[in-house]
């Protein structure tokens, strides 16, 4: 190893400078590498949707979603299936699990749907199989008209700029909201269709013929191929040539036909007038800065060309976002590091500290290369990571050449004092480099939104502190044999002498008493840390806090069955009151129908016509977003009480669920339909705003077929469904492109005709037969759900509630249940079992995060009693995180809770180097054991306090910095590092001294 070691010594120049170039690479990934807000959450949904036109939801359940259930579970890699059985629709979602491949699982499920779908409907579409991306809202405008004309003129250059957009590298997807869509309306004169003795089917073959392409091939001529083509007609023209019957009559004889408005789905409004909203979502794995910067360029062409009298407004721009969070991340960076420069020149020569920095600066950029390939880029906690990181890397190498000057001022010559620095301390490192990568490797295994969250945190600072290690113990030597050796005074550094006389005041005068009386000591210690627990009680609790933003969001639910205009003009009684009431609003844009385009992490899970979204724009320095929700939701809600309406704003972490839920399952619809309405009326006696996946019963009329009438008169049950479908939305025929557009087609019965005008006609002798509709048909006027919801194959209703507690809810269930039927299960949970057990696993795997330093301490000293007295330092460690969240009162957080993990492999280092120096000289034999305790009381004191200070400095920019996401992480960590070092020095030679007398008590 020696021998090693010199050579490397003796080419100590080209090892530099290997190390730097590599750096170097570190610095291309830092400038390359892709910068957003939060960490990128992978969404493993995969859904197959299957309409059914005029089918009702039992009819879309038994024969669509039931079907593609049936087999769907026999896939791997898929966690949970849920369904929504529609009026029209089927919906299968599937989940997959953490380990699963999503490609590989989507094209097991496309062939699934090709072999089941010959088992469904003839009249139902084709099942399409679709992966939820999880792209983000990158940019959003608001398009407006100053005279509130013109907007409409304006579609085609806004498709353009969709078109243009969409094809960029870096983005998924374009939104646009507030354009109707439109459609082909073939409206059937019915008496024309007697007296031309013309069915409706008969139009439709004729329609699909029309459309059919013409397939001419070629010909040849005089030894050569001459392609043969056709001209197509405009489609509009196609329709109005058509033909049917014997007497070929024109399809216009017998029909309308009209290009129209179809029923909106969206009524944007910004600052109180009409817009066009266009947003914009960014690619899974895309650099943020950099593709906005494009797109923004592509908008502002096109908007160039837009009409004077046309406005462009930004209401959302991620890379402003990101711009914004990193400036500030960036300067605490730089604080960081120059409080640790600062803070290693305190007990080191200038010599010392100018190694240390830049084996700290290299560690940083060489640790960023793998970060692409774990799949972390740079956003909030990676950034933080860095952060921490700077803090912990200087433990390595001040460690090192610390003990290396401490070699060459007890004479050793240049050579031997880099080895035998090294030397001496390497196994302790090493040691306690594995016990932080086992610290925080664990975590890299904490499942679902929360584990992705936070795995840039784990994965930078295992990077990061393993090329800290590998520096530390050839860079350092390296660096500081190229360097001149002067004197090396014991008081080197700023404060080299305080330094000094502390470590001789604490060995001479602190540690006798210490180990003279180790248990006493040892016991109030103990009551200390046990004691610092019990402030958990007293902290405040935030899981993750609201973002420092200025928008509010405003879900708006009212009962189904209105229209759309209705909803927005009540919604805009809402903006009314509002917009008298706070104070510090700036602006507000309103989302009727479908809901925000995903912006500001808000979004409709059940939209319609009968939901709105509000944005809210607010002035944050005079009533933060949070002040706004708590002094005018209440209000709100007392005010139009006809309105389920909740307040939100952006949360720095994964969306987080309903506060309580409530699912109920049974197999009978009846049955469960009873129970949500007995939970609903039972929750809001008590005060509570309650949603569910079914919805809200309305008003509904239900069409019976007698199925004796039918036989009677010899007709088929499709031919009374599709004049019923004639007579309702209509039967789609054919999809056309108008002005570049993709429009659909519908057939249907003018509005001037109802169920007692229609006669079923039957062709069956020379002269045909008709039969009034209306004696198959028998009406109900009834008022009914328009969902069937399944969670894994069962059917179940899954309820949302507001305003009560869990443990509230759990009650009121309690005392209902009784009244149902024993068929029914019923599971409460919600945001706080999430949180439970989000805790519980956490735990787990700080257990094993703990068993794991505790088996490297082991293996290091090769003993299964002396890893217990390092060990307890971590609990030190967590006693002191709270200390520093109860005095400051910070809110216990998600983030505090990472801090105390990441605690457990920090605080073991300054208690592994101490006993390593203890053992080393017990075994020398040269020293009594009282003597070399307090021998290395002497010669460690310096780089603990050193390590320590250096963390604490480096962390306090981001403990003070405000931001409310990373306050209680850097506080936990400065406090728990504080606490626990002061007290390891007098605990830990205490519990050593018991650990020998026991051990060798003869």
């Amino acid at each position: 190893m020696k021998n090693i070691f010199e050579v490397l010594l003796e080419r100590s120049r080209l090892l530099v400078i290997l190390i730097i170039t590599i750096a170097l690479l570190g610095v291309y990934t830092f400038l390359t590498i892709e910068n957003r807000e939060i960490p990128e959450v992978e969404v493993n949904i995969i859904n197959i949707t299957t309409p059914w036109p005029g089918a009702d939801r039992a009819d879309v359940e038994t024969n669509i979603t039931n079907v593609i259930e049936s087999d769907i579970f026999g896939i791997d890699g898929i966690d949970t299936v849920s369904s929504v059985s529609q009026d029209d629709i089927s919906v299968v979602t599937m989940e997959l699990t953490d380990e699963a491949e999503p490609d590989q699982v989507e094209n097991d499920i496309n062939n699934l749907v090709g072999q089941v779908s010959g088992d469904l409907p003839e009249n139902a579409a084709q099942p399409q199989v679709e992966s939820v991306s999880n792209a983000f809202p990158l940019l959003s405008y608001i398009f407006q008209s100053e005279n509130g004309e013109g907007l409409e003129d304006l579609r085609n250059q806004v498709d353009d700029l969709a078109l243009d957009v969409t094809q960029m590298d870096g983005v998924s997807d374009v939104t646009i909201k507030g354009y109707d869509d439109r459609t082909v309306n073939i409206d059937l004169d019915r008496e024309a269709l007697e007296e031309n003795q013309i069915t409706p089917d008969q139009i439709i073959q004729e329609i699909d013929q029309s459309f059919n392409p013409v397939i001419l091939g070629s010909q040849v001529e005089d030894d050569e191929n001459i392609r043969l083509s056709f001209e197509s007609m405009a489609p509009l023209e196609t329709f109005e040539s058509i033909r049917i019957g014997d007497d070929d009559t024109l399809l216009t004889d017998i029909a309308s036909i009209e290009l129209t408005a179809d029923e909106r789905e969206d009524i944007i409004e910004h600052n109180g007038e009409e817009a066009v909203s266009f947003t914009v979502f960014l690619s899974p794995g895309e650099d943020v800065p950099s593709t906005s910067e494009s797109v923004e360029a592509v908008v502002s062409e096109h908007t160039d060309q837009f009409d004077e009298n046309i406005s462009v407004t930004t209401i959302s721009s991620e890379r402003e976002n990101v711009e914004d969070i990193f400036v500030g991340l960036y300067t605490s960076l730089l604080l960081a590091l120059v409080a640790v420069i600062i803070g290693t020149s305190l007990g080191l020569s200038f010599i010392g500290s100018a190694v240390v920095m830049i084996t700290v600066i290299l560690s940083i950029f060489i640790g960023l290369i793998p970060l692409p390939w774990l799949g972390v880029d740079l956003n909030q906690i990676s950034v933080i990571g860095l952060i921490i990181a700077l803090g912990i890397l200087v433990d390595d190498s001040i460690v090192v050449n610390d003990n290396i000057e401490r070699r060459l001022s007890v004479g050793d010559s240049k050579r031997d004092a880099m080895y035998n620095g090294m030397k001496e301390v390497a196994p302790s490192v090493i040691a306690s480099t594995l016990a932080i990568v086992l610290a925080f490797s664990p975590l890299l295994l904490l499942s679902g939104a929360n584990g992705e969250f936070i795995r840039a945190l784990p994965s930078i600072l295992i990077t990061t502190i393993i090329v800290s290690t590998i520096l530390a113990i050839f860079l350092v030597p390296a660096l500081r044999y190229l360097m001149p050796v002067k004197n090396i005074s014991e008081n080197a550094g700023i404060f080299g002498k305080a330094f000094t006389g502390l470590s001789n005041w604490y060995a001479d005068r602190m540690l006798p008493k210490f180990i003279r009386r180790p248990v006493i000591t040892f016991s109030i210690v103990l009551v200390i840390g046990l004691l610092s627990l019990g402030l958990v009680r007293f902290t405040p609790f935030e899981f993750f806090p609201e973002a420092d933003r200025s928008e509010v969001t405003v879900d708006v639910l009212f009962d189904d069955g209105q229209t759309i205009e209705e909803t927005h003009e009540r919604t805009g009684d809402i903006v009314d009151y509002l917009g008298e009431n706070i104070d510090n609003l700036e602006g507000v844009t309103r989302f009727t129908g479908s809901g925000l385009p995903n912006l500001f992490g808000a979004s409709l899970d059940q939209s319609g016509e009968h939901t709105a979204q509000i944005a809210l724009y607010i002035d944050k320095e005079v009533m933060s977003a949070s002040e706004v929700i708590d002094t005018y939701e209440a209000d709100l809600r007392e005010e139009f009480p006809e309105a389920k309406i909740f307040m939100d704003t952006i949360v720095q972490g994964p969306p987080e669920g309903a506060p309580v839920t409530l699912d109920v399952y049974n197999q009978d619809l009846g049955l469960l339909e009873e129970s949500l309405e007995t939970f609903r009326e039972g929750l809001e006696s008590e005060g509570a705003v309650v949603t569910s996946n079914m919805g809200e019963p309305v008003d509904t009329v239900k069409y019976a077929i007698d199925q004796e009438a039918l036989e009677d008169a010899e007709l088929s049950v499709s031919q009374v469904k599709n004049e019923l479908n004639l007579l309702g939305q209509g039967i789609p025929v054919q999809e056309i492109i108008v002005e570049d557009e993709q429009v659909e087609s519908t057939m249907k019965y003018s509005g001037e005709y109802d169920l007692e005008d229609i006669d079923i006609i039957k062709f069956s002798g020379e002269e045909p037969e008709t039969f009034p509709l209306a004696d198959f048909v028998d009406l109900e006027e009834t008022n009914e759900y328009q969902t069937i919801a399944h969670d894994n194959g069962d059917r179940q209703v899954s309820m949302e509630v507001y305003n009560l507690e869990e443990n509230e809810v759990g009650e009121i269930v309690d005392g209902l249940s009784g009244d149902l039927n024993d068929s029914t299960e019923i599971v409460v949970g919600g945001e706080s079992t999430d949180q439970t057990d989000f805790f519980v696993e956490i735990g787990v795997l700080f257990a094993v995060i703990v068993v794991l330093v505790y088996l490297v301490i082991a293996f290091e000293f090769n003993s299964l009693v002396l890893p217990l007295v390092i060990v307890f330092s971590i609990f030190l460690s967590i006693s002191g995180g709270f200390i520093g969240l109860f005095v400051t009162q910070t809110p216990l957080s998600f983030m505090g809770v990472m801090g105390m993990v990441s605690l457990a492999g920090i605080v073991v280092r300054n208690a592994v180097v101490l006993v390593d120096f203890i053992e080393a000289r017990r075994k020398d034999g040269n020293f009594v054991i009282n003597e070399a305790i307090i021998e290395s009381g002497r010669a460690r004191m310096r780089p603990i306090l050193l390590t320590t200070i250096t963390t604490i400095i480096a962390l306090l920019p981001v403990a003070l910095g405000g931001d409310p996401l990373f306050e209680p992480l850097a506080i936990t960590i400065i406090a728990g590092l504080a606490f626990s070092s002061v007290l390891s020095l007098i605990v830990t030679p205490s519990l050593y001294m018991i650990y020998y007398r026991i051990k060798y008590k003869d």
